[in-house]
């Protein structure tokens, strides 16, 4: 015979498992959650966005922990979903390694969150202050995934030496690289 009360504490976990047919589906129908679901109620929730609207906004990207743009503007607000931003009187400044920053300013913008796209509309002007360099262009696309500023339209580009215009622009901003399509004028 077993001697000790304490012995018998096994059985309890034992005795518990075996009489589990007994009370199981009780306590499954207990547990059962209750309500049921709402399809409408879980749609309003998707279908929420999160607008907003701010003044006087500072907004930084970085790239594998190194901050790559710095962009200040007057005004913020969620675009056509809440993956848009939409800016205006934006100046930025793209920061890259080893050299000095390039300063862009431009009336409008939009950021698109999802693919890393930042557009910036009206009177865009880069400087490049080293090179004592300034672009000007109505439309400026920048995508982050290539390193690419492309724009749509004509460009014209100041220099201390040259003046140039040319139509659409690809700059790869990793490598300093101009590839310029359609007809380019240059004034030495």
């Amino acid at each position: 015979m077993i001697g000790s009360s304490r012995n018998l504490l096994w059985l309890i976990p034992v005795g518990i498992f075996a009489a589990s047919p007994l009370w199981k589906d009780y306590a499954a129908q207990f547990l059962k959650p209750r309500g049921g679901y709402d399809d409408l109620a879980e749609q309003a929730y998707q279908e929420q966005s999160q607008d907003f609207v701010m003044d006087d906004v500072l907004i930084t990207f970085a790239t594998q922990g190194v901050q790559t743009w710095t962009i200040k503007a007057e005004q913020a607000q969620t675009g056509e979903t809440d993956r848009e931003i939409y800016m205006t009187d934006v100046d930025a400044l793209y920061h890259k390694k080893g050299a000095s920053p390039l300063t862009i300013t431009s009336r409008s913008g939009k950021y698109h969150m999802d693919d890393l796209h930042l557009t910036l509309i009206d009177d865009v002007v880069i400087i490049k202050p080293l090179q004592h360099e300034e672009l000007y262009s109505d439309q400026l696309h920048y995508f982050d995934n290539s390193k690419t500023l492309i724009s749509p339209g004509e460009v014209e580009i100041k220099g201390p030496k040259f003046n140039l215009k040319a139509g659409k622009m690809n700059y790869d901003v990793s490598t300093g690289a101009y590839d310029f399509k359609e007809r380019v004028d240059v004034v030495l």
